[in-house]
């Protein structure tokens, strides 16, 4: 599952989110880095939020629908290859429950076993699983979207408000080595970054953020509905 860290990485705060930010009384007067800084400053403080959207990355596609807290809480899907995998986390312990196509198209030469064995079940995900465990822990999940690196050539640019959801968003655009992305900042406190899109380059998309701090019940599947695959080696 590298490939789904890979891909949030890949659009990841390109829109300048870099360091920490002030604000002065008119937030919309700013510049684009200090709106972007805001943004992140923000986004550190959430305990629980929605995130939305389709990434792609190296030929693949990667669509997201979870809702994450800092209590190792999930819940939603993950799509990648064609199919789906439904993922459900419960005080930092994860199952997901994929379709036939998503295990054709990342269990390799033992997906057709995989699916006899596992049918309608939900999976457990190993502790430090690669990739599902990001998106059952809100810190990781924002650190690996929102990350950015130093590039000296970056160029920032505030664009007009325009909304987005319902909200005014200062959009936010940042030009680099990698292409142009372009983040989109809530007028209102706190200064949420609602979107984030990526419309050129070799990876694209568009991921939104959604029900900032709402609490979401969560219910672990029933053991019987468990399979574990380590324990099913050889």
């Amino acid at each position: 599952m590298t490939r789904i860290g890979l891909a949030l990485a890949s659009i990841g705060m390109a829109a300048a989110l870099t360091a920490c930010g002030g604000g002065d009384d008119d937030f919309t007067s700013q510049s684009g880095e200090k709106i972007a800084d805001a943004s992140k400053s923000a986004m550190k403080k959430l305990d629980a939020v929605k995130v939305t959207g389709t990434v792609k990355t190296s030929g693949n596609e990667v669509s997201l629908d979870i809702q994450t807290n800092d209590k190792g809480d999930c819940t939603g899907s993950v799509g990648v290859g064609g199919g789906k995998a439904e993922l459900l986390g419960v005080g930092g312990k994860i199952w997901f429950k994929p379709d036939e196509a998503f295990w054709k198209s990342s269990g390799g030469a033992s997906a057709d076993q995989i699916i006899t064995l596992v049918g309608d079940k939900w999976v457990v995900v190993p502790s430090g699983g690669d990739g599902f465990d990001e998106f059952c822990d809100i810190d990781k999940l924002l650190d690996e979207m929102l990350k950015s690196d130093k590039d000296d050539d970056s160029t920032y640019k505030k664009r007009d408000v325009k909304k987005v959801d319902g909200d005014d968003a200062v959009p936010v655009e940042h030009k680099d080595s990698d292409g142009t992305s372009t983040g989109y900042v809530r007028v209102d406190e706190p200064h949420y970054l609602v979107k984030i899109e990526k419309t050129d380059g070799d990876d694209a998309g568009s991921v939104t953020f959604s029900e900032f701090d709402e609490k979401f019940d969560v219910e672990a599947p029933a053991e019987d509905d468990i399979v574990d695959l380590s324990n099913l080696a050889g």
